[in-house]
């Protein structure tokens, strides 16, 4: 809080209470601001064409057929939000633009900046949402090659920078088969199989999908322990003989209804003193955080017809209403964001 504010503490009716900061009302109203700069870099390919080599404000005109004018003020802007360096009118990739938003990088993440973007005009009808029940797009609606490359990368590259958080947390030595339910990119799967000399695993997703994970598969020489199997995790069978299941980032898009159906399956599916893992961004008992969470309750009130964000509370009793014991809620260290909620078949 600024001095001139702190020093205001009359009885005007003017006078802010001690201690708020006006300026957060403009911050999250205007923080769509800062994403749609973000996405509009990462279109425009600016960290990739930075990747190593400073440029001009002319070349980068050139470059990407942008008007001058409005380039300069998208790269000031991106200057400010300390994702780019600049030297007059030379710009260049500072280190965490260089680290996370070029290809060239192991950790990058432009992937997510797509998949964000991608759902951008969905946020806009929130209102909407809230007042009908209705989403205003659907998760598993038909998705373009690269819509669907953009989000698959996306999740591939974050997985990449939390698999030895994850693998390291369950211990599946002695376990010969992982399913894991609603894949994605299998990248899991793949780290959990590096980890654990004689497990394979069988990573299931839809086709469209399964394309882009078999690419990663290969990648990493996983082809023989590794099994991308095509299906639908709420109507398919999820086989048998299963030591451990791995849901991620998925039951926070089903009704509660469903999440049971759902691990009623896995559960079936298990071997005696097999576990179940399920990785996820969950609120607290008391469900007033975090607030990462709940902004992903939201996209799922838009993006789904019953999904939701829900606390720890609520799925270990669906855990426990299933048959599952020694059930056990765990916040992930850093770089993970998730909780981590197991359980094991009697």
């Amino acid at each position: 809080m600024s001095e001139s504010w702190d020093k205001n503490k009359s009885n005007d009716s003017w006078a802010l209470p001690e201690g708020m900061d006006p300026m957060k009302v403009m911050q999250v109203a205007s923080g769509y601001w800062h994403s749609c700069a973000l996405h509009a870099a990462n279109r425009l390919d600016i960290f990739n064409l930075l990747d190593g080599t400073p440029q001009t404000l002319d070349a980068l005109t050139a470059a990407t057929g942008a008007d001058r004018r409005c380039l300069g003020g998208l790269l000031s802007a991106l200057v400010s939000i300390d994702f780019l360096a600049r030297d007059g009118d030379t710009f260049s990739n500072n280190q965490f633009g260089q680290t996370f938003l070029t290809n060239s990088s192991q950790f990058y993440q432009g992937g997510i900046v797509y998949m964000f973007e991608n759902w951008y005009e969905a946020w806009g009808g929130l209102y909407n949402t809230v007042m009908t029940g209705k989403p205003s797009a659907l998760m598993h609606q038909e998705y373009s090659d690269q819509e669907t490359r953009d989000y698959m990368m996306g999740m591939h590259n974050r997985a990449l920078s939390q698999s030895d958080v994850l693998t390291g947390m369950v211990d599946l030595t002695g376990k010969k088969q992982l399913m894991d339910v609603g894949c994605g990119p299998s990248t899991f799967s793949v780290k959990f199989c590096e980890r654990y000399d004689g497990l394979h695993a069988v990573a299931m997703d839809r086709a469209q999908n399964l394309e882009i994970a078999q690419e990663i598969v290969n990648q990493f020489n996983m082809q023989d322990r590794v099994e991308l199997r095509p299906g639908d995790y709420n109507t398919d069978s999820l086989g048998d003989s299963n030591d451990a299941m791995l849901l991620s980032s998925m039951t926070n898009q089903e009704s509660p209804e469903n999440i049971k159906k759902l691990l009623q399956k896995c559960y079936d599916s298990m071997n005696k003193d097999g576990v179940i893992m399920i990785q996820e961004q969950l609120l607290n008992p008391e469900k007033n955080g975090p607030e990462l969470a709940a902004m992903i309750g939201v996209n799922q009130i838009i993006n789904t017809i019953g999904g939701s964000s829900y606390s720890t509370t609520e799925m270990e009793a669906i855990m426990n209403e299933v048959g599952f014991i020694d059930i056990k809620s765990e916040q992930m260290p850093a770089p993970s964001p998730f909780m981590l909620l197991t359980g094991y078949k009697r």
